[in-house]
Protein backbone atom coordinates (compact mmCIF):
# COMPACT_ATOMS: atom_id res chain seq x y z
CA UNK A 1 0.00 0.00 0.00
CA UNK A 2 1.20 3.94 -0.75
CA UNK A 3 2.16 5.69 1.51
CA UNK A 4 -1.03 8.73 0.77
CA UNK A 5 -3.26 5.62 0.58
CA UNK A 6 -2.21 5.11 4.00
CA UNK A 7 -2.67 8.16 5.34
CA UNK A 8 -6.04 8.41 4.21
CA UNK A 9 -7.97 9.93 7.23
CA UNK A 10 -12.00 8.67 8.28
CA UNK A 11 -13.72 11.84 7.99
CA UNK A 12 -17.61 12.50 8.62
CA UNK A 13 -18.72 15.97 7.89
CA UNK A 14 -22.22 17.05 9.27
CA UNK A 15 -24.22 19.64 7.57
CA UNK A 16 -27.56 21.71 8.68
CA UNK A 17 -28.40 21.72 5.10
CA UNK A 18 -27.41 20.19 1.14
CA UNK A 19 -24.42 20.86 0.22
CA UNK A 20 -24.86 21.22 -3.58
CA UNK A 21 -21.59 23.26 -6.28
CA UNK A 22 -24.89 25.08 -7.54
CA UNK A 23 -26.62 26.01 -3.71
CA UNK A 24 -26.10 29.73 -2.20
CA UNK A 25 -23.66 31.17 -0.62
CA UNK A 26 -22.79 28.52 2.14
CA UNK A 27 -24.34 25.24 0.62
CA UNK A 28 -21.81 25.81 -2.29
CA UNK A 29 -18.56 26.47 -0.90
CA UNK A 30 -19.16 23.45 1.58
CA UNK A 31 -19.67 21.44 -1.46
CA UNK A 32 -16.75 22.55 -2.98
CA UNK A 33 -14.65 21.66 0.16
CA UNK A 34 -15.92 18.15 0.75
CA UNK A 35 -15.47 17.41 -3.39
CA UNK A 36 -11.58 18.79 -2.80
CA UNK A 37 -11.49 16.36 0.69
CA UNK A 38 -12.81 13.44 -0.75
CA UNK A 39 -10.10 13.32 -2.97
CA UNK A 40 -7.54 13.21 -0.33
CA UNK A 41 -9.23 10.96 2.58
CA UNK A 42 -12.06 8.68 2.71
CA UNK A 43 -15.24 10.75 3.51
CA UNK A 44 -19.02 10.55 4.84
CA UNK A 45 -21.56 13.03 4.86
CA UNK A 46 -24.30 13.19 7.10
CA UNK A 47 -26.85 16.27 6.12
CA UNK A 48 -30.34 17.61 6.27
CA UNK A 49 -32.40 18.19 3.51
CA UNK A 50 -34.76 20.89 4.01
CA UNK A 51 -38.21 20.92 2.24
CA UNK A 52 -38.10 21.92 -1.52
CA UNK A 53 -34.52 21.40 -1.46
CA UNK A 54 -32.50 19.17 -3.69
CA UNK A 55 -30.09 15.67 -2.57
CA UNK A 56 -26.83 16.56 -2.68
CA UNK A 57 -24.99 16.54 -6.29
CA UNK A 58 -24.06 12.93 -8.16
CA UNK A 59 -20.51 14.01 -8.27
CA UNK A 60 -20.19 14.23 -4.62
CA UNK A 61 -22.23 11.21 -3.45
CA UNK A 62 -19.87 9.32 -5.61
CA UNK A 63 -16.79 11.18 -4.11
CA UNK A 64 -18.20 10.27 -0.52
CA UNK A 65 -17.68 6.50 0.92
CA UNK A 66 -21.39 7.15 2.81
CA UNK A 67 -24.20 9.58 2.58
CA UNK A 68 -26.99 9.56 4.96
CA UNK A 69 -29.82 12.26 4.04
CA UNK A 70 -32.00 13.32 6.83
CA UNK A 71 -35.92 14.63 6.12
CA UNK A 72 -36.66 17.18 8.74
CA UNK A 73 -39.10 16.82 11.44
CA UNK A 74 -39.18 20.18 13.05
CA UNK A 75 -42.24 22.87 12.49
CA UNK A 76 -39.49 25.49 13.82
CA UNK A 77 -36.86 24.59 11.16
CA UNK A 78 -39.24 26.78 8.40
CA UNK A 79 -38.54 30.63 7.95
CA UNK A 80 -42.19 32.57 8.05
CA UNK A 81 -42.58 35.58 10.18
CA UNK A 82 -44.45 33.53 12.91
CA UNK A 83 -41.51 30.64 13.05
CA UNK A 84 -38.88 33.28 13.80
CA UNK A 85 -40.97 34.86 16.09
CA UNK A 86 -41.51 31.50 17.79
CA UNK A 87 -37.87 30.38 17.82
CA UNK A 88 -37.09 33.87 19.58
CA UNK A 89 -40.06 32.78 22.43
CA UNK A 90 -38.71 29.36 22.73
CA UNK A 91 -34.81 29.79 22.73
CA UNK A 92 -34.30 30.34 26.78
CA UNK A 93 -36.36 27.16 27.24
CA UNK A 94 -34.78 25.18 24.81
CA UNK A 95 -31.06 26.64 25.15
CA UNK A 96 -30.82 27.16 21.39
CA UNK A 97 -30.33 30.19 20.50
CA UNK A 98 -32.98 31.41 17.57
CA UNK A 99 -30.46 30.78 14.76
CA UNK A 100 -29.93 27.00 15.84
CA UNK A 101 -33.48 26.36 16.57
CA UNK A 102 -33.87 27.29 12.63
CA UNK A 103 -31.52 24.87 11.96
CA UNK A 104 -32.05 22.03 14.88
CA UNK A 105 -33.43 18.80 13.95
CA UNK A 106 -33.58 15.89 16.35
CA UNK A 107 -33.26 13.61 13.04
CA UNK A 108 -30.15 14.92 12.23
CA UNK A 109 -28.52 14.65 15.57
CA UNK A 110 -30.03 11.03 16.01
CA UNK A 111 -28.28 10.13 12.56
CA UNK A 112 -25.24 12.16 13.05
CA UNK A 113 -24.83 9.70 16.20
CA UNK A 114 -25.99 6.34 14.44
CA UNK A 115 -23.45 6.87 11.51
CA UNK A 116 -20.79 7.74 14.18
CA UNK A 117 -20.95 4.70 15.68
CA UNK A 118 -21.03 2.25 12.80
CA UNK A 119 -18.61 3.77 10.62
CA UNK A 120 -15.97 4.99 13.28
CA UNK A 121 -14.47 8.16 11.82
CA UNK A 122 -10.89 9.16 12.86
CA UNK A 123 -12.68 12.80 12.94
CA UNK A 124 -15.89 14.35 12.81
CA UNK A 125 -16.26 17.94 11.52
CA UNK A 126 -19.68 19.99 12.86
CA UNK A 127 -20.09 22.69 9.69
CA UNK A 128 -21.96 25.44 11.49
CA UNK A 129 -22.99 25.77 15.67
CA UNK A 130 -26.18 24.02 14.71
CA UNK A 131 -25.08 20.69 15.63
CA UNK A 132 -22.85 21.84 18.66
CA UNK A 133 -25.02 20.67 21.15
CA UNK A 134 -24.40 16.96 19.49
CA UNK A 135 -20.67 17.21 20.75
CA UNK A 136 -20.63 15.73 24.10
CA UNK A 137 -22.84 12.59 22.67
CA UNK A 138 -20.89 11.46 19.31
CA UNK A 139 -17.04 13.02 21.40
CA UNK A 140 -16.48 8.39 22.53
CA UNK A 141 -16.91 7.90 18.74
CA UNK A 142 -14.52 9.61 17.02
CA UNK A 143 -10.70 10.50 17.96
CA UNK A 144 -10.50 14.27 17.46
CA UNK A 145 -14.64 16.18 17.19
CA UNK A 146 -14.35 19.85 15.17
CA UNK A 147 -16.31 22.50 14.97
CA UNK A 148 -16.31 24.73 12.07
CA UNK A 149 -17.89 28.01 13.22
CA UNK A 150 -18.95 30.18 9.76
CA UNK A 151 -19.74 33.01 12.03
CA UNK A 152 -19.96 34.02 15.66
CA UNK A 153 -23.50 33.88 17.06
CA UNK A 154 -23.14 35.88 19.83
CA UNK A 155 -20.88 38.48 18.87
CA UNK A 156 -23.62 39.01 15.70
CA UNK A 157 -26.81 39.03 18.04
CA UNK A 158 -24.55 41.51 20.23
CA UNK A 159 -23.95 43.87 17.59
CA UNK A 160 -27.58 43.44 16.16
CA UNK A 161 -28.76 44.49 19.38
CA UNK A 162 -26.45 47.54 19.30
CA UNK A 163 -28.07 48.18 15.80
CA UNK A 164 -31.67 47.63 16.41
CA UNK A 165 -34.69 49.33 17.96
CA UNK A 166 -37.53 48.18 19.68
CA UNK A 167 -38.86 44.72 19.72
CA UNK A 168 -35.82 43.73 18.00
CA UNK A 169 -33.45 44.63 20.25
CA UNK A 170 -34.81 43.11 23.10
CA UNK A 171 -34.73 39.85 20.73
CA UNK A 172 -30.97 40.05 19.97
CA UNK A 173 -30.40 40.44 23.79
CA UNK A 174 -32.20 37.84 24.71
CA UNK A 175 -30.25 35.67 22.21
CA UNK A 176 -27.10 37.18 22.95
CA UNK A 177 -27.66 36.17 26.56
CA UNK A 178 -28.81 32.26 25.13
CA UNK A 179 -25.77 32.62 23.19
CA UNK A 180 -23.73 32.70 26.04
CA UNK A 181 -25.09 29.70 27.71
CA UNK A 182 -24.96 27.63 24.59
CA UNK A 183 -21.10 28.39 24.36
CA UNK A 184 -20.44 27.83 27.85
CA UNK A 185 -22.18 24.55 27.98
CA UNK A 186 -21.18 23.06 24.57
CA UNK A 187 -17.58 24.51 23.49
CA UNK A 188 -15.26 22.53 25.90
CA UNK A 189 -16.91 19.64 24.76
CA UNK A 190 -14.63 19.75 21.07
CA UNK A 191 -11.29 19.78 20.40
CA UNK A 192 -10.99 22.80 18.25
CA UNK A 193 -12.80 25.15 17.00
CA UNK A 194 -12.42 26.71 13.05
CA UNK A 195 -13.17 30.15 11.90
CA UNK A 196 -12.55 31.96 8.79
CA UNK A 197 -11.14 35.51 10.26
CA UNK A 198 -8.41 36.73 12.57
CA UNK A 199 -11.13 38.50 14.21
CA UNK A 200 -14.05 35.72 14.65
CA UNK A 201 -11.09 34.00 16.16
CA UNK A 202 -10.59 36.86 18.99
CA UNK A 203 -14.17 37.16 19.18
CA UNK A 204 -14.61 33.32 19.68
CA UNK A 205 -11.90 33.19 21.97
CA UNK A 206 -13.51 35.04 25.32
CA UNK A 207 -16.21 32.06 24.61
CA UNK A 208 -13.85 29.54 24.47
CA UNK A 209 -11.94 29.20 27.38
CA UNK A 210 -8.48 27.59 26.73
CA UNK A 211 -10.34 25.74 23.78
CA UNK A 212 -8.28 25.51 20.61
CA UNK A 213 -9.48 28.09 17.80
CA UNK A 214 -7.52 28.12 14.45
CA UNK A 215 -7.89 30.67 11.95
CA UNK A 216 -8.36 28.73 8.30
CA UNK A 217 -10.10 31.15 5.93
CA UNK A 218 -12.53 30.12 2.72
CA UNK A 219 -11.32 28.47 -0.52
CA UNK A 220 -13.10 29.14 -3.85
CA UNK A 221 -13.52 27.24 -6.68
CA UNK A 222 -12.08 29.32 -9.70
CA UNK A 223 -13.67 29.58 -12.85
CA UNK A 224 -12.17 29.04 -16.10
CA UNK A 225 -12.93 32.22 -17.53
CA UNK A 226 -13.73 35.62 -16.15
CA UNK A 227 -16.52 37.54 -16.37
CA UNK A 228 -16.66 40.62 -18.32
CA UNK A 229 -14.03 43.08 -16.57
CA UNK A 230 -15.81 46.24 -17.92
CA UNK A 231 -19.54 45.68 -16.94
CA UNK A 232 -22.54 48.11 -18.15
CA UNK A 233 -21.46 51.44 -17.76
CA UNK A 234 -24.26 52.01 -15.49
CA UNK A 235 -25.38 49.03 -13.68
CA UNK A 236 -23.63 48.20 -10.13
CA UNK A 237 -24.80 44.91 -8.10
CA UNK A 238 -24.98 43.38 -4.85
CA UNK A 239 -25.83 39.64 -4.33
CA UNK A 240 -27.11 37.99 -1.01
CA UNK A 241 -29.24 35.51 0.46
CA UNK A 242 -31.56 38.03 2.13
CA UNK A 243 -33.02 35.63 5.44
CA UNK A 244 -29.11 36.91 6.49
CA UNK A 245 -30.14 40.24 8.65
CA UNK A 246 -26.24 41.37 7.56
CA UNK A 247 -27.16 41.17 3.92
CA UNK A 248 -30.39 43.18 4.02
CA UNK A 249 -28.64 45.64 5.77
CA UNK A 250 -26.40 46.37 3.12
CA UNK A 251 -28.66 45.93 0.43
CA UNK A 252 -31.39 48.46 2.09
CA UNK A 253 -28.11 50.83 2.90
CA UNK A 254 -26.90 50.84 -0.85
CA UNK A 255 -30.24 51.52 -2.44
CA UNK A 256 -31.72 54.33 0.36
CA UNK A 257 -28.10 55.95 1.22
CA UNK A 258 -25.40 55.41 -1.66
CA UNK A 259 -27.35 55.07 -4.76
CA UNK A 260 -29.31 57.98 -4.46
CA UNK A 261 -26.42 60.10 -4.38
CA UNK A 262 -24.67 58.12 -6.92
CA UNK A 263 -27.61 59.04 -9.20
CA UNK A 264 -26.75 62.44 -8.74
CA UNK A 265 -23.31 62.04 -10.83
CA UNK A 266 -24.43 59.46 -13.04
CA UNK A 267 -28.22 59.56 -13.66
CA UNK A 268 -28.86 56.48 -15.31
CA UNK A 269 -27.67 54.02 -13.07
CA UNK A 270 -29.13 50.73 -12.28
CA UNK A 271 -29.01 48.67 -8.99
CA UNK A 272 -29.24 45.21 -9.11
CA UNK A 273 -30.11 43.35 -5.50
CA UNK A 274 -29.85 39.82 -6.52
CA UNK A 275 -30.49 36.49 -3.97
CA UNK A 276 -33.14 34.74 -2.17
CA UNK A 277 -35.63 35.71 0.51
CA UNK A 278 -36.03 39.84 0.00
CA UNK A 279 -37.58 41.53 3.00
CA UNK A 280 -40.43 44.13 2.85
CA UNK A 281 -38.41 46.32 4.00
CA UNK A 282 -35.53 46.09 1.33
CA UNK A 283 -38.94 45.83 -1.64
CA UNK A 284 -39.91 49.27 -0.24
CA UNK A 285 -36.65 50.49 -0.17
CA UNK A 286 -36.19 50.09 -3.90
CA UNK A 287 -36.48 52.82 -6.20
CA UNK A 288 -37.88 51.91 -10.41
CA UNK A 289 -33.98 51.92 -10.90
CA UNK A 290 -33.34 49.39 -8.62
CA UNK A 291 -34.28 46.13 -9.71
CA UNK A 292 -35.03 43.33 -6.41
CA UNK A 293 -34.61 40.26 -8.31
CA UNK A 294 -35.29 37.58 -5.23
CA UNK A 295 -34.24 34.37 -6.03
CA UNK A 296 -33.02 33.62 -9.62
CA UNK A 297 -31.24 30.46 -11.45
CA UNK A 298 -28.05 32.04 -11.68
CA UNK A 299 -26.57 35.18 -10.51
CA UNK A 300 -23.47 34.93 -13.27
CA UNK A 301 -25.86 37.17 -15.71
CA UNK A 302 -26.24 39.74 -13.04
CA UNK A 303 -22.77 39.82 -12.33
CA UNK A 304 -21.37 39.96 -15.74
CA UNK A 305 -23.70 42.97 -16.49
CA UNK A 306 -22.46 44.95 -13.26
CA UNK A 307 -19.72 47.83 -13.78
CA UNK A 308 -18.87 47.23 -10.41
CA UNK A 309 -20.09 45.47 -7.37
CA UNK A 310 -21.01 46.81 -4.46
CA UNK A 311 -20.41 45.60 -0.98
CA UNK A 312 -21.59 48.02 1.82
CA UNK A 313 -21.72 45.40 4.41
CA UNK A 314 -21.76 46.77 8.23
CA UNK A 315 -22.46 43.86 10.05
CA UNK A 316 -21.89 40.52 10.96
CA UNK A 317 -18.48 37.94 10.30
CA UNK A 318 -16.98 35.50 8.68
CA UNK A 319 -15.66 35.63 5.21
CA UNK A 320 -17.89 36.55 2.23
CA UNK A 321 -19.00 34.51 -0.49
CA UNK A 322 -19.72 37.00 -2.57
CA UNK A 323 -16.45 39.13 -2.49
CA UNK A 324 -14.54 35.97 -2.93
CA UNK A 325 -16.74 35.23 -6.03
CA UNK A 326 -16.26 38.50 -7.29
CA UNK A 327 -12.47 38.50 -6.81
CA UNK A 328 -12.25 35.14 -8.65
CA UNK A 329 -14.96 36.53 -11.27
CA UNK A 330 -12.59 39.25 -12.24
CA UNK A 331 -15.32 42.32 -11.60
CA UNK A 332 -14.42 45.65 -9.97
CA UNK A 333 -15.13 45.69 -6.57
CA UNK A 334 -15.72 48.40 -3.67
CA UNK A 335 -16.30 47.20 -0.43
CA UNK A 336 -16.59 47.76 3.32
CA UNK A 337 -13.78 46.78 5.38
CA UNK A 338 -15.96 44.41 7.12
CA UNK A 339 -17.18 42.47 4.16
CA UNK A 340 -13.16 41.87 3.32
CA UNK A 341 -12.33 40.59 6.75
CA UNK A 342 -10.11 37.87 6.41
CA UNK A 343 -8.96 38.23 3.07
CA UNK A 344 -5.88 39.42 2.47
CA UNK A 345 -5.70 41.90 -0.59
CA UNK A 346 -3.99 45.02 -1.64
CA UNK A 347 -6.60 48.05 -1.44
CA UNK A 348 -6.53 49.61 -4.77
CA UNK A 349 -5.15 47.05 -6.57
CA UNK A 350 -6.93 44.02 -6.38
CA UNK A 351 -10.43 45.98 -5.10
CA UNK A 352 -11.43 49.57 -3.01
CA UNK A 353 -12.32 49.49 0.30
CA UNK A 354 -14.70 52.37 1.82
CA UNK A 355 -16.56 52.10 5.03
CA UNK A 356 -18.73 55.33 4.97
CA UNK A 357 -21.47 56.55 2.74
CA UNK A 358 -19.23 59.31 1.43
CA UNK A 359 -16.40 57.27 0.64
CA UNK A 360 -18.70 54.26 -1.29
CA UNK A 361 -20.32 57.15 -3.37
CA UNK A 362 -17.22 58.72 -4.51
CA UNK A 363 -15.37 55.56 -5.11
CA UNK A 364 -18.71 54.04 -7.16
CA UNK A 365 -18.80 57.15 -9.29
CA UNK A 366 -14.59 57.52 -10.35
CA UNK A 367 -15.05 53.42 -11.14
CA UNK A 368 -18.42 54.17 -13.49
CA UNK A 369 -16.84 57.05 -15.48
CA UNK A 370 -13.22 55.12 -15.69
CA UNK A 371 -13.28 52.36 -17.97
CA UNK A 372 -9.57 51.08 -17.49
CA UNK A 373 -9.77 51.72 -13.91
CA UNK A 374 -12.28 49.25 -13.55
CA UNK A 375 -10.72 46.97 -15.94
CA UNK A 376 -7.61 47.27 -13.81
CA UNK A 377 -8.95 46.22 -11.00
CA UNK A 378 -10.89 43.49 -12.11
CA UNK A 379 -8.09 41.90 -13.58
CA UNK A 380 -6.00 42.03 -10.68
CA UNK A 381 -8.47 40.68 -8.65
CA UNK A 382 -9.00 37.70 -10.83
CA UNK A 383 -5.17 36.97 -10.76
CA UNK A 384 -4.95 37.46 -7.02
CA UNK A 385 -7.89 35.20 -6.70
CA UNK A 386 -6.54 32.48 -8.92
CA UNK A 387 -2.74 32.35 -7.29
CA UNK A 388 -4.80 32.57 -3.14
CA UNK A 389 -8.29 31.29 -3.46
CA UNK A 390 -8.08 27.82 -4.62
CA UNK A 391 -9.08 24.75 -2.65
CA UNK A 392 -5.82 23.57 -2.22
CA UNK A 393 -4.34 25.33 0.04
CA UNK A 394 -7.41 25.09 2.44
CA UNK A 395 -8.06 21.28 2.32
CA UNK A 396 -3.96 21.45 3.27
CA UNK A 397 -4.56 23.52 6.72
CA UNK A 398 -7.20 21.12 7.33
CA UNK A 399 -5.34 17.97 7.32
CA UNK A 400 -2.44 19.59 8.92
CA UNK A 401 -5.24 20.49 12.28
CA UNK A 402 -6.27 16.85 11.92
CA UNK A 403 -3.21 15.44 12.07
CA UNK A 404 -2.08 17.82 14.84
CA UNK A 405 -5.35 16.54 17.28
CA UNK A 406 -4.81 12.84 15.91
CA UNK A 407 -0.82 12.99 17.44
CA UNK A 408 -1.74 14.42 20.56
CA UNK A 409 -5.02 11.48 20.94
CA UNK A 410 -2.49 8.68 19.94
Amino acid sequence: MDSARHDRLRLLVAVPFTPRVDAPHGGRVIAQFLLELSTRHRVALVYLRRKGTETIDASLAERCELVEEVEPSSILSGDGPWQRRLRVLVSPLSGLPSPIRASYDRRLGEALGRVAQSWRPDVIQLELEALAHRAQAIRPLARAVILVCHEPGLEAARELARTSEGRRRWAHRLDAWVWRRYWKKHLPNFDAVVVFTDDDRRALAAAADGIRVDTIPLGIEIPEQPLDPRGSDSTIAYVGGYQHLPNADAAIRLMRSIAPRVREHVPSLRVSIVGAAPTAEMRLAASAQDDVTGAVPSVVPYVNDAAVVVLPIRLGGGMRVKLLEALAAGKAIVASPRAAAGIAVNPGVELELAETDDEFVDTVVALLRDDARRVALAENARAWAVEHLGWSETVRSYEDLYRLLLSSDA
